[in-house]
């Protein structure tokens, strides 16, 4: 037996034979079709597939397979390819892969995700120009193992076939992954080269909450992976809406995309605590109209009967959207974006707010600013929406930002005097904490959230969110992380937003130590002086 490890993204075990989805290109065979002639039969078939999915209710790869539809008739790309590389394969396909690089380098996870469309379209077209069919024939229960899916990989699959997938490369919100959530199939990712340890012969046994993958196991291994099944059956059975709404606890939910909107199921979680609202204005030509913002506020609405937390607009960097223009910056995520693009560009923030402020049931909604490090940003985008709302005579909403600046938590004292509400971003805290860039795995020793230095920052939004009696929460990967979750608990959170799936282990971990000294443990954690120390403290005490 060997054991391999990536990031478990889909909860779940799952053991079987191997099925290897070839879908790498081989940039040495020439090509049979031309670039063009090989985009239109590829939009063609595209189109033939995005009916099937609407028809088979499977509107979240019908979305997908449009927006790579858009990305084929995207200028910037289209243009690239001239007379002389019409026919050429490696300079195509390094027109997609070099885009798909400039996006891949942005520390966010929905660039990361249309980096990894790009990517997937241009091998796509590849095989396309060189008239090779995918081979999907998938003939029992079985471990999926690919470098990547798409829509377009899985669009003939008998997905009922497959218990388990696994990914050489692929981020949280790849399709496969919100495919493998959807329908309750464990995943791991990331497995790098090692997933060239496996065979087509194999038996594999997966967890995809703890990121293991072990090959031809054990009689041992395979014990062990039924118990933990077992486990985390009644670890969801025990997760009841009755319990959950006896406890000082508020689960909300981060929805970012037409998929998750239109996917998400849950019996008793009914409130977003953070909706990105970044996939409205990308993979389309045009700027969004009040009108086309209002439809998908709507769907929302009749989705979750909740609080909507919804986030304005945060994106920068260079060329991400092309009709808005936006600055080339050596290091955009420490430049114009989020809040400052909005102000920049006023009229998409005023656009936004007036999208929110004429839809259904406003009474729901909250109005939340990224990238706030100044007084002075909160008080100019507060006045927007004050503005916006004499002008349409309606009341205005709660307004609040997200804390994911060092200057934000330093300056949590003087922002609750004018704030309705804080919501901790986790991710983007931690790397300006630590000065580690999350997208790079050289400094991933860095990037732990349960550092002190983060813990103590974290401690004190909450301590005087607290005290000024200001709605706190955490909507970053920590609180979808069962542990870190536990360690907010300990510090005094009580609100958090995260994936639906991981509740029931939040919740569970959670009640493990509702029976302990909080604020002694809140001193022992607080007193370490590494994230190693840190989780060394919560080993002692079988969290």
């Amino acid at each position: 037996m060997k054991t391999v490890k990536g990031n478990g993204v889909s909860i779940g075990t799952a053991i079987g034979p191997v099925f290897i989805y070839e879908n790498e290109v081989d940039l040495s065979i020439s090509a049979k079709n031309s670039f063009t002639d090989s985009i239109k039969k590829l939009i063609d078939k595209f189109t033939l597939q995005i009916d099937e999915f609407k028809d088979s209710e499977r509107h979240d790869e019908a979305d997908v397979l449009g927006a790579y539809i858009l990305i084929m008739q995207d200028p910037e790309i289209i243009d690239s390819i001239d007379e002389k590389k019409e026919n050429s394969i490696k300079d195509v396909f390094e027109v997609f892969k070099s885009n798909s690089e400039v996006l891949g380098a942005m520390d966010d996870e929905y660039f990361s995700q249309r980096a990894e469309d790009i990517l997937s379209v241009g091998k796509h077209l590849i095989k396309t120009m060189q008239g090779i069919q995918d081979s999907d024939t998938l003939e029992g229960d079985s471990i999926l193992v690919a470098s990547d899916l798409t829509p377009a990989d899985t669009s003939s699959m008998n997905m009922s076939y497959v218990k388990g997938i696994i990914l050489k490369d692929g981020g949280p919100t790849s399709h496969a992954v919100i495919v493998a959530k959807n329908l309750g199939i464990p995943c791991v990712i990331g497995l790098g080269q090692e997933i060239d340890e496996i065979q087509e012969k194999d038996t594999l046994a997966i967890d995809g909450e703890i990121g293991e993958v072990n090959i031809n196991p054990n009689k041992e291994t395979i014990s062990s992976i039924n118990e933990t099944k077992r486990l985390q059956k009644e670890i969801i059975e025990k997760f009841t809406k009755e319990l959950y709404e006896s406890s000082d606890l508020e689960f909300r939910v981060n929805i970012g995309s037409n998929e998750e909107i239109e996917n998400f199921e849950h019996p008793f979680l009914d409130s977003i605590g953070l909706f990105r609202s970044e996939f409205i204005y990308l993979d389309r030509k045009n700027k969004p109209t009040v009108e086309d913002q209002k439809l998908i506020l709507e769907k929302i609405q009749k989705k979750f009967t909740g609080k909507i937390v919804y986030r304005t607009l945060d994106i920068g960097g260079d060329k991400i959207v092309p009709y808005l223009d936006l600055p080339q910056e050596e290091n955009p995520f420490l430049g114009v974006r989020g809040i400052r693009l909005s102000l920049d560009k006023k009229e998409l923030l005023e656009s936004q707010i007036e999208s929110i402020l004429t839809s259904e049931d406003l009474e729901r909604i909250k109005i939340m600013f990224p990238m706030i490090s100044t007084i002075e940003d909160f008080t100019e985008s507060n006045l927007i929406v004050e503005k916006i709302a004499k002008k349409l005579k309606v009341n205005k909403p709660e307004v609040g930002i997200m804390i994911e600046t060092p200057a934000s938590t330093l300056l949590v004292e003087e922002f609750s005097k004018y704030v309705d509400f804080f919501s901790i971003g986790t991710n983007d805290l931690t790397q300006y904490i630590m000065a580690a860039d999350r997208g790079n795995p050289e400094l991933i020793k860095y990037q732990d959230p349960l550092h002190p230095a983060v813990l103590k920052a974290i401690d004190n939004v909450i301590h005087v969110s607290n005290q000024n009696n200001v709605e706190v929460s955490v909507c970053g990967e920590m609180a979808s992380d069962a542990l870190s979750a536990a360690v907010l608990y300990v510090l005094g959170l009580r609100v958090f937003s995260m994936s639906s799936a991981s509740a029931p282990f939040v919740f569970q971990k959670v009640n493990q130590i509702r029976s302990m000294d909080i604020e002694e443990l809140r001193k022992e954690i607080l007193s370490s002086q590494s994230a190693g120390e840190v989780r060394d403290k919560l080993d002692k005490i079988n969290l």
